[in-house]
């Protein structure tokens, strides 16, 4: 299957080799040549930067035309409040249409739960008068309206070289009683390996570890494994108090998560990405 990586970040390196393993034909675009240098000498890279600045060329349709997109764009809040991240995602939908793509696996964020209580999942009504909810449906609809499309709303991310306990710098935990919504990396490229093995799109999953952990209990423990100082107790205002489900995937596709807690995450965070025969993944 030829996939085509929007970029290829601290995620889609990781994921990159899995892919390759399984066979698929890989193109990575780069927003420049340079960044396109420094792709693996296996994987084929493109220059794309998005929005597209000229209309587009027959080369760009026979590239992505029956291409499944791999797309990671992030909303950049800070950024024109993601006015960029929108017209990104808008020329890409484009792009997709013209060229007959099979389909898109588009990262999504668990923050589009932003100002809901309780337990939430795929089916929870949003809260749209949030203007950083608005601009996380808005991404989701411009790339289902385009091509048949699997949303992936990812918890926080962690894993190799990217440890939770430089999240919290200042020691402070407010809310120390909410759950705790994170994702390990390994958990996620898992998830996109079974998506891309049974073509599961159109669909929508939430990813977040499944059993619930408080933040205190999971920032302490982060701390704790690099010898960090032990948290300070902040504010309990029973604000962020939402716990992100996480059982449709499960239900839908053959896929367990390998870190069903985060708390066992944590002992294994700094260890290398897995290889694919490490995914535990049923056929």
């Amino acid at each position: 299957m030829k996939i085509i990586m929007l970029g290829c970040g601290w995620l889609g390196q990781q994921l990159l080799p899995l892919l390759q393993q399984d066979g698929h034909q890989l193109i990575v675009t780069r927003q420049s040549a340079a960044a396109v240098q420094q792709l693996p000498g296996t994987v084929q890279g493109v220059v794309l930067s998005l929005p597209l600045s000229e209309p587009i060329t027959a080369e760009l349709q026979a590239l992505f035309q029956q291409a499944v997109v791999i797309c990671s764009l992030t909303p950049g809040w800070r950024k024109q409040a993601g006015a960029g991240y929108v017209a990104a995602l808008e020329s890409l939908a484009a792009l997709m249409q013209t060229a007959g793509s099979l389909a898109c696996i588009h990262f999504s964020s668990t923050g589009v739960y932003q100002g809901l209580s309780g337990e939430v999942d795929e089916s929870t009504p949003l809260q749209l008068s949030d203007a950083k909810v608005q601009l996380l449906v808005q991404g989701e609809q411009i790339v289902r309206a385009a091509v048949p499309t699997c949303t992936l709303r990812l918890g926080g991310l962690f894993g190799p070289g990217r440890h939770p306990a430089n999240f919290l710098r200042s020691g402070v935990i407010d809310e120390p009683d909410a759950a705790v919504n994170m994702v390990h990396s390994s958990d996620v490229l898992a998830a996109v390996q079974q998506i891309v093995r049974q073509q599961a799109w159109p669909a929508l999953f939430n990813l977040c570890c499944p059993v619930r952990a408080s933040r205190q209990q999971f920032y302490q423990q982060a701390r704790a494994s690099l010898a960090l100082d032990a948290l300070q107790i902040g504010v309990a205002q029973g604000h962020n108090q939402r716990r992100v489900l996480s059982d449709q995937i499960g239900r839908q596709l053959p896929f367990q998560f390998r870190y069903a807690s985060a708390l066992d995450a944590l002992k294994l965070v700094d260890k290398p990405p897995l290889s694919a025969s490490d995914t535990n993944l049923s056929e």
